[in-house]
C-alpha cells in the first residue's frame, strides 16, 4: 500500500505568538468572554477527517472562562503570567512553564486573579480542534457548587 502524504504548508502549519491578531472568544451561545482573547495558531486535518490544532489564548486580570467541557481532550501550556485551572474540584495554580492535560469529560475553568500583574498567556492544543472564535469550541456546564475561583 502506497503512503500518501498530506500537504504540509508553512503558512498554515508554522506560527509564532507574535504573528496574527488577537480575536474575541465566545461561550457556547455566542456571548463574548470578557477580557479573554484568542489568536489562531496551527491546524491540520488528520487522515480520519478530524482536525488537530493549537491556538494561543490571552486572559487579563479578573478574566474567567466559565466552567465547561470540550468535545475532545486538550492540553494547556502556560507561556507567561499567573492563573488558575479549576479541574476535578480543585483550583490549581499555574505559571509559565506549566503544562496540564484535561480529559474531555472533566468540567474545568481557567481564571486569573484580579491582583495579577499582567495577562495569562497559554497555548491550547485540542483534538478535535475548533477555531479560536468558534462557539462550538466548548460546552458551558452549570457548577454543582460555587467553588470555582475560591482561591481569589
Amino acid at each position: 500500500m502506497e503512503l500518501r502524504l498530506r500537504p504540509w504548508r508553512e503558512a498554515e502549519h508554522l506560527r509564532h505568538l507574535s504573528e496574527g491578531n488577537w480575536e474575541p472568544m465566545y461561550d457556547d451561545i455566542g456571548v463574548p468572554l470578557l477580557d479573554i482573547q484568542g489568536k489562531r495558531g496551527v491546524r491540520a486535518q488528520k487522515t480520519d477527517g478530524s482536525y488537530v490544532g493549537c491556538d494561543f489564548i490571552r486572559m487579563y486580570p479578573g478574566a474567567r472562562f466559565p466552567l465547561h467541557t470540550h468535545e475532545g481532550d486538550h492540553e494547556l501550556y502556560f507561556i507567561s503570567g499567573i492563573g488558575f485551572v479549576h479541574v476535578d474540584g480543585k483550583d490549581i495554580l499555574v505559571t509559565a512553564g506549566h503544562l496540564i492535560h484535561i480529559p474531555a469529560e472533566y468540567p474545568h475553568a481557567v481564571w486569573v486573579g484580579e491582583e495579577a500583574k499582567g495577562p495569562l498567556i497559554f497555548a491550547a492544543v485540542g483534538h478535535p480542534h475548533h477555531q479560536v472564535d468558534a462557539i462550538d469550541r466548548m460546552t458551558v456546564v452549570t457548577p454543582d457548587d460555587d467553588t470555582v475561583g475560591s482561591s481569589d
